[in-house]
């Protein structure tokens, strides 16, 4: 069975020269820098998680962005290019951190940029919302993610009775991590259960599909196993790294990080497609 999702379109190779010298001389740099890295950044990038999402979301509007810039936001590009635009905002902040003697602020100047420009993405979501050929529909998208953070807050508080330690460990990374998941998973099963919304990720429609034939879809639907899978994986994922978090706080973090964007980068892409009908 294939695992990858549909959809995938590779850019020209002029596209993909200069997102890989990018991705490459930023990530030399950053590691020539060694800017201290810690749990606080996992939430720090979250906004930019939730750019890349809103960004895929507008390239799968069809006339949205020009010709030449589309490219850079296709799945999986728009990866890369969310990468290349964060490391080099946290470059620019590092440089400034040193020079005014804030270097310890500067995953908190990461995360406020990071939340001005989704500010401005979001604003962008709102007027394309209110074209004449768009339905506009935040009502569902917008109470999935309020039901993500009660389910969340409920999750997070289960597992700290049963892994105190652990919990303590992961902090609020943890918490961004189970939360990102869980968004996925509620947002998901709403489109496919609610809106209609197809899967293009095999995995995820194999998981509803084995749920729409049980007994219980009739009354329930399909998409709650795939939400059950997405906060056991998210919670395995905490309860599990929580050591490693600990003892290499850079590496731990970062991974929490790619744990984190793989969730809620796919969960605010459907949240734009559902707001924009």
């Amino acid at each position: 069975m294939a695992i990858l999702p549909s959809g995938l379109v590779a850019p020209g190779l002029p596209y993909l020269v200069v997102l890989g010298l990018g991705a490459l001389l930023t990530t030399l740099l950053l590691f020539g820098f060694e800017p201290p890295v810690g749990k606080r950044h996992v939430v720090a990038l979250l906004p930019w998680m939730a750019i890349g999402g809103i960004t895929h979301g507008f390239y799968q509007v069809p006339g949205l962005y020009p010709a030449w810039v589309a490219p850079l936001f296709s799945a999986p590009t728009v990866y890369v290019t969310t990468y290349v635009l964060v490391a080099t905002v946290w470059l620019l902040l590092i440089l400034l951190g040193t020079a005014t003697g804030n270097l310890g602020r500067v995953g908190t100047y990461l995360g406020a940029a990071g939340l001005g420009v989704l500010i401005v993405f979001l604003g962008a979501m709102v007027w394309q919302g209110i074209a004449p050929a768009v339905e506009f529909s935040p009502m569902w998208p917008t109470l999935a993610f309020v039901i993500s953070l009660a389910v969340t807050a409920v999750t997070y508080f289960l597992v700290s009775l049963r892994w105190t330690g652990a919990v303590a460990r992961t902090g609020i990374a943890g918490a961004a991590v189970v939360f990102a998941h869980t968004f996925d998973g509620v947002i998901t099963m709403i489109g496919y259960d609610i809106l209609g919304s197809t899967e293009r990720t095999p995995i995820p429609a194999a998981i509803m599909d084995f749920a729409g034939s049980l007994p219980t879809a009739a009354y329930i639907g399909s998409g709650w196993l795939f939400l059950v899978v997405k906060v056991l994986i998210a919670t395995f994922v905490v309860v599990t790294f929580a050591d490693y978090v600990e003892e290499e706080p850079t590496y731990g973090s970062l991974f929490f990080v790619v744990i984190t964007a793989v969730g809620l980068g796919p969960a605010v892409n459907n949240f734009v497609l559902f707001t924009l009908g």
